[in-house]
């Protein structure tokens, strides 16, 4: 999905590279094409681009978040060890592990291991600094991507219950 739409804007003064990063391929394109900021080009571009990180998290993890494969595909991506044969504890690992989800796409094709930060601020630094924000208002196309989303700009304010609380919830019930 990527590529696809980095291709759509190919031509005499782009191409996608592949070696690159995906927001390091949308600043390009968008120097290259000359667009403002706030130019209707660019901002049609960037929904585009959005869609096109979701597109690719969702080919390559999938969408179910009551899939134990799923989640133990990720457990090993992100290089927990060992994997958990329970999804709970899958959730809960993966959700402790404060990993950048478009590192979480762009490992497969580095085949660099993805970084893990030990707390929420680290996370929030780093992507702030790298500029690799995902789509946080598209990201609830999967039952997946929801569960691995971080509030990076705002901090959330309210109540919110970790992975192991909801767990714990849930078998309530």
């Amino acid at each position: 999905p990527l590529e696809a739409f980095f291709v759509q804007y190919a031509g005499p003064g782009f191409s996608y590279r592949a070696e690159r990063s995906a927001h390091e391929n949308f600043a390009r394109l968008c120097k290259v094409s000359g667009w403002a900021e706030n130019s209707d080009e660019r901002r049609d571009a960037r929904e585009g681009f959005k869609d096109a990180l979701v597109q690719q998290f969702n080919s390559i993890y999938g969408t179910d978040g009551n899939d134990l494969t799923v989640w133990q595909n990720l457990c090993s991506v992100i290089g927990i060890e060992p994997v958990p044969n329970d999804i709970d504890e899958c959730r809960k690992v993966v959700w402790d592990a404060h990993v950048n989800i478009v590192d979480l796409i762009e490992t497969v094709r580095t085949g660099k291991q993805v970084r893990r930060f030990d707390s929420l601020a680290a996370l929030a630094e780093y992507t702030k600094r790298t500029d690799k924000f995902f789509p946080k208002e598209n990201a609830y196309q999967g039952g997946l991507l929801k569960e691995l989303l971080r509030e990076i700009i705002k901090s959330y304010l309210g109540n919110r219950q970790n992975a192991g609380e909801r767990i714990k919830r849930r078998r309530a019930r």
